[in-house]
């Protein structure tokens, strides 16, 4: 019986302890969930679009076949990764970022179609170094401010869960020697 309350006070600090722990993970799992993913769709955007621009230039240089093959493999790889980004909206801003992307990689891809279809050496360089080449930084720009928003706060909510911890852990202590004082205080007394 004179055990009892030191015995008390330690099921306290586990179940105190338990709880900080759970709720530290939840957090670094909200920014998994909420901002990598749309770090690797920008990411993944960002490369298929330095592809199409590869295989516009391929275009310009006359090795047609060989632009036409790989605009074709990258060109649904930047669009499923847009699809992931627009479902994956989370942080103030995102969304007019999102919506510039979409614009921009809108008018891209018909300034690309006009590439493909245009058929005179003279003409594809013109419309490529007049149009496409500034289409594509401005796609390339707009992912990247999709990037730097999520990767900005990912940081930050990290930040917030490293205090949140360390917070925690002087909670924890205190919690600790005020049960071991009220435990030992007690078992005194009994």
């Amino acid at each position: 019986l004179a055990q009892s309350p030191i015995a008390l006070a330690l099921v306290s600090l586990g179940i105190f302890s338990v709880l900080a722990i759970s709720y530290l993970g939840s957090h670094s799992q909200t920014i998994l969930k909420d901002n990598y993913r749309s770090v690797l769709a920008a990411q993944r955007m960002k490369e298929s679009i330095e592809r199409m621009d590869s295989a516009a230039l391929f275009l310009v240089a006359g090795q047609g076949e060989k632009g036409v093959q790989q605009a074709a493999k990258y060109r649904p790889i930047f669009e499923a990764e847009l699809k992931v980004q627009e479902g994956n909206i989370t942080e103030a801003g995102e969304k007019e970022f999102t919506a510039g992307l979409r614009a921009a990689w809108t008018d891209y891809l018909a300034k690309f179609d006009r590439l493909q279809a245009t058929t005179g050496a003279d003409e594809i360089r013109k419309l490529y170094f007049s149009e496409l080449e500034a289409a594509f930084y401005k796609v390339k720009a707009s992912a990247d401010e999709i990037l730097a928003i999520n990767q900005d706060t990912m940081v930050r909510k990290s930040d917030n869960v490293r205090r949140t911890g360390e917070r925690m852990n002087a909670i924890t202590i205190t919690v600790a020697l005020v049960a071991l004082a009220l435990g030992l205080l007690v078992s005194t007394f009994l």
